[in-house]
């Protein structure tokens, strides 16, 4: 306990409190440098004291398990001041400011204390004691509060996780493309021609791969085939529309599944993939050929005559290198993937993570606590088997955060969406990078929206706000 010596020659005391007349205002409490500085004004308008008459005032700081008296404030009646001027050996010991009060007029005493920081003062506040009996016991004395110091540090801020919703039917495809080559001008196909045993048996694998599985039914085989723009659009449609079918009966004779399985289309000439070509290349006339390919006046047959007419020699160089690609035959293997039980979906994930559903996989996510290794990588998981879903980036996005994996949130948020559930994450998200006005802005929309548990993040919001401004 902490005491204080009376001064030599006591002044007189009161015996009511002059708390009531005493107002604390302009209070900081702060931190900078390894100390802590505690500021305030003590406000003494309303405070009307004898002239004989002393009051102490002494600011504590009290923390868990220990406490520290700031220096007293001496408030002295018009005579006891004269007394104490006259003879110093009546000075209070400690005293930090003395004053002589006037009454009647508007007076206030500035405050300002600094002093090392220690780590029980994490979470504290200051009072304001005032002595009475001149005895200087700090723990008989009456108090005020004047303020709070909770440098504890914020909580982590709660995750709002979306639900994907459940696909009625969990329809998937496995595409391809083979280059089978044909006799010129020819629609029928030749297996043993050049090399279309194995541009036939990538078509087969694929179809084996699917058929094999267990786990799904097979409910189309398409063949989409595309010719090289070079000779008339109308035999080009032709050849595609013939060499589809071809191939398409080819496939469907090396199997026992239903006929309406089997599909073929055709695209007669593949300018998207000619001018993708083009686009990639470096090519000295590149933008001029994309312009013609882009020209919607130029019907097919006069859009390639231009680029032969006007560059020839490159014209020739595409004609050799390119269009021989551009004659392909793309193939689309459809299929449904019957429901899985969360222990299957575990076991799914592991060796063919697209046939399980995002819902099935945030089922999953649900039996692992939040933030745990085992969550986060089904959020990983989900998010790379779906890198477009606006739902697997977001959850990422909240794994990321909880992991404070910040520059991995932002990657995934930028693909999320503009749910209220994103809106909020994005405002998370602003708030541990300490943009706190986007994260109000974020976070209040969110709320706004319904979203619950932004109530709780703006109030940590607020705490992190005043934490920042009490630690210069």
């Amino acid at each position: 306990m902490l005491m204080a010596a009376a001064p030599a020659f006591a002044a007189s005391h009161r015996a009511e409190t002059t708390l009531d007349a005493v107002k604390v205002q302009n209070v900081s409490l702060t931190t900078a440098d390894g100390n802590m500085n505690v500021a305030f004004d003590l406000d003494l308008s309303a405070l009307k004291l004898k002239g004989s008459e002393q009051v102490i005032y002494t600011p504590i700081f009290v923390g868990e398990g220990d406490s520290i008296a700031l220096g007293k404030i001496v408030v002295n009646g018009r005579d006891e001041q004269l007394r104490w001027e006259r003879d110093p050996k009546r000075a209070v010991r400690d005293a930090s400011e003395v004053v002589r009060r006037k009454n009647g007029t508007g007076q206030s005493v500035s405050v300002n204390r600094t002093f090392p920081y220690e780590t029980w003062m994490d979470y504290s506040h200051v009072v304001l004691a005032e002595d009475l009996c001149g005895c200087g016991d700090l723990q008989a004395q009456k108090r005020i509060p004047v303020g709070e110091f909770d440098n504890r540090p914020a909580p982590a801020p709660m995750m709002t996780f979306l639900a994907p919703k459940a696909e009625a039917v969990k329809a998937r495809a496995e595409k391809g493309s083979a280059f089978v080559d044909y006799v010129v001008n020819k629609t029928n196909i030749l297996p043993d021609y050049r090399r279309n045993r194995q541009e036939i048996a990538k078509i087969v694998k694929t179809i084996d791969l699917v058929k094999n599985d267990p786990m799904v039914s097979i409910t189309e085989i398409n063949i989409h085939g595309y010719a090289s723009p070079e000779g008339s659009y109308a035999n080009n449609t032709r050849l595609a529309e013939g060499r589809a079918a071809s191939l398409k009966e080819y496939v469907k004779s090396l199997y026992t599944l239903p006929d309406k399985v089997f599909t073929s289309n055709a695209t007669p000439e593949d300018w998207a993939g000619l001018r993708r070509l083009v686009e990639e290349s470096t090519l000295p006339e590149k933008n001029e050929i994309l312009a013609i390919i882009d020209n919607p006046n130029l019907e097919p047959d006069p859009r390639d005559n231009e680029i032969k007419k006007r560059f020839p020699q490159t014209y020739q160089y595409m004609l050799k290198e390119w269009y021989p690609g551009l004659r392909h035959s793309d193939y689309t293997v459809s299929y449904v993937v019957r429901p899985f039980t969360v222990e299957e979906t575990k076991a799914i994930m592991k060796k063919n993570p697209k046939q399980a559903s995002l819902n099935e996989m945030f089922l999953v996510a649900q039996t692992y606590e939040p933030g745990s290794k085992e969550f986060n990588e089904v959020m990983d998981i989900a998010v790379a088997t779906y890198p477009e879903d606006e739902t697997a980036n977001l959850n990422a996005a909240c794994a990321a955060l909880n992991d404070k994996n910040w520059t991995k949130a932002a990657n995934y948020l930028k693909k999320a969406g503009n749910t209220p559930e994103a809106i909020h994450a994005r405002g998370v998200l602003a708030m541990n990078t300490g943009d706190y006005d986007a994260a109000q802005k974020y976070l209040t929309e969110a709320q706004n929206a319904g979203i619950a548990s932004a109530e709780a993040n703006l109030k940590i919001l607020e705490r992190l706000v005043r934490l920042k401004k009490q630690n210069k």
